[in-house]
């Protein structure tokens, strides 16, 4: 009598499609074990570069445009620091424009200057002593998420010198954060005008 299921080489007696049926079976199993390993491996991995791509797409650029405006404020606190340094003093009013918290006002020898912080923008104007524009004597600064704020600094009625205040928000995950916060202390004519604040 022949067993069909067994086939004889070189003295080995081989079970054919028992050895088929379970070399099939452990490909089957590794396929489903890397499927697994896949499937719980893939949200993980997805979380990490989803994590990259909202740090290149949002976070960056973000950045970017908070450095450009910080630049920008930097230059306009250039520009006040060199009008401080040859101003004669902080009038309260010059004509129709009042000192204020959204207005500075610095007195020149040939008239004044005149700052004003309205909706993310600084906006200086030279004007003459009754509070007329001087011809070409504007200058824009834009800055949408700074802050700047003044104050003067006074004794016996007479302003020596304003202090500075600037910084940007940031708005990140619902708050609002400073950022690139600076003080400034600007004498009038500058650290070569002597004597006590």
């Amino acid at each position: 009598m022949m067993d069909y299921g067994l086939l004889k080489e070189g003295g080995t007696v081989y079970k054919q499609s028992s050895i088929i049926n379970h070399q099939s079976s452990m490909a089957r199993a590794f396929a489903l074990v890397e499927m697994l390993v896949l499937i719980m491996t893939a949200p993980i991995l997805m979380i990490f570069v989803s994590g990259f791509f909202r740090s290149f797409i949002r976070d960056i650029p973000q950045a970017t445009r908070l450095v450009q405006q910080n630049a920008t404020v930097l230059n306009m606190l250039d520009q006040l620091r060199r009008d401080v340094d040859r101003a004669v003093g902080l009038p309260e009013q010059v004509g129709d424009r009042r000192a204020g918290d959204a207005t500075l006002l610095i007195g020149q020898p040939e008239g004044a200057v005149c700052y004003r912080f309205e909706d993310g923008r600084v906006v200086r104007t030279l004007v003459n002593g009754h509070g007329e524009p001087m011809a070409d004597g504007d200058r824009v600064w834009k800055a949408r998420d700074a802050v700047i704020e003044w104050r003067p600094w006074a004794r016996d009625g007479d302003a020596r010198a304003v202090e500075v205040h600037s910084y940007l928000n940031q708005r990140a995950n619902g708050k609002v954060r400073r950022k690139f916060m600076i003080a400034h202390v600007y004498f009038i004519g500058g650290l070569a005008v002597g004597g006590e604040i």
